[in-house]
């Protein structure tokens, strides 16, 4: 059997080192340098890791909520187990997740698991899956999309008939896609804020937050894109159009859209299609090999908005899963 070494501050650089450079399936989300861009007391952290004579095997990132349940993890898409490469076979699995329903029966009710999917994960998931599902964990779904890029193929060439003549008619207009300033954020923020109010939620990221991980916490992972509309009789007049967060995953060469943000007062053209096209090809000029757009369903895979993963098939996406498990004690 494993130790159980609960998570404090001095194992630090130690628990990003594993999650980074030791295991199978770890990604920035996971590490403590993001998780902790969440000011105290926000959550009440209950992460451990699991050793063996010294070795880290395994790291499980989590929150203890009020009512008694273990979550890995709120504050972050995906959390645990993240396992180590070198114990990542049929057996060592068993036992790492048997040690650790030990340890959590003794501190909650029930557990809740949203583990990295396979898309983010240097191997197949499969054998992490089979496991949870035959120790008697309950599964849930959500629905994501993701879209197959190639550097010698413009991604436009990958979308809908349709898809394409509302990129083409967005190109009748003066547009500028390009980096976004810290002077430009709040002007992006403003809009996010507007676009999640409609669906009566905000944005996980204060725009503070947003600045702290972009030259702080996570600068080599995360990209902030804008699309601006410039005037036609005055060059130094331009209206915001869109912009986009951006994470990469560069171990497994994937991007993943954050978040979007339009300019919902602009009627003359679609602004997310022609923001869309423009990050895919910025992404397949970067060798990147797989786009992901993020899931189209809230309450851990219900409620499927179908007319948003029609829009995302129509630009070339491919169904991808992320699951969630649980079991009560």
């Amino acid at each position: 059997m494993f130790s159980v070494l609960p998570y404090d501050s001095h194992l630090e650089a130690r628990w990003d080192r594993f999650v980074t450079s030791e295991s199978v399936n770890g990604t920035f989300l996971q590490t403590r340098r993001f998780l902790n861009y969440h000011p105290q007391g926000r959550f009440n952290d209950a992460s451990f890791m699991l050793e063996s004579s010294g070795t880290i095997v395994a790291a499980f990132p989590g929150v203890l909520t009020e009512s008694g349940e273990w979550i890995s993890h709120q504050g972050s898409t995906f959390g645990g187990p993240v396992i180590s490469k070198n114990f990542y076979s049929a057996e060592r699995v068993m036992h790492i997740l048997e040690c650790a329903e030990t340890y959590l029966k003794g501190i909650c009710k029930k557990i809740k698991m949203r583990p990295t999917s396979s898309l983010f994960s240097l191997d197949s998931t499969a054998l992490l899956e089979y496991v949870m599902e035959h120790r008697g964990y309950w599964r849930q779904t959500e629905l994501s999309a993701v879209c197959t890029l190639d550097a010698g193929t413009d991604p436009l060439e990958n979308c809908e008939k349709t898809c394409r003549s509302v990129f083409r008619k967005s190109q009748a207009f003066n547009l500028e896609y390009r980096d976004m300033t810290d002077a430009e954020m709040p002007e992006f923020y403003r809009h996010l804020c507007a676009l999640e109010s409609k669906f009566g939620t905000k944005p996980v990221h204060t725009l503070d937050e947003l600045l702290d991980l972009r030259h702080n916490r996570i600068a080599d992972e995360v990209k902030f894109r804008a699309l601006w509309m410039r005037d036609a009789t005055d060059a130094k007049k331009e209206t915001f159009v869109a912009g986009m967060m951006l994470f990469d995953f560069a171990n497994v060469k994937v991007r993943h859209a954050q978040y979007i943000a339009p300019n919902e007062e602009i009627r003359e053209f679609q602004p997310t299609t022609a923001m869309y096209i423009n990050v895919m090809r910025e992404a397949a000029n970067d060798g990147i090999q797989k786009f992901s757009w993020g899931t189209s369903n809230g309450m851990a895979g219900g409620n499927l908005n179908l007319p948003l993963f029609k829009f995302k098939e129509s630009l070339g996406a491919k169904a991808s899963l992320n699951l969630i498990y649980g079991k009560d004690f």
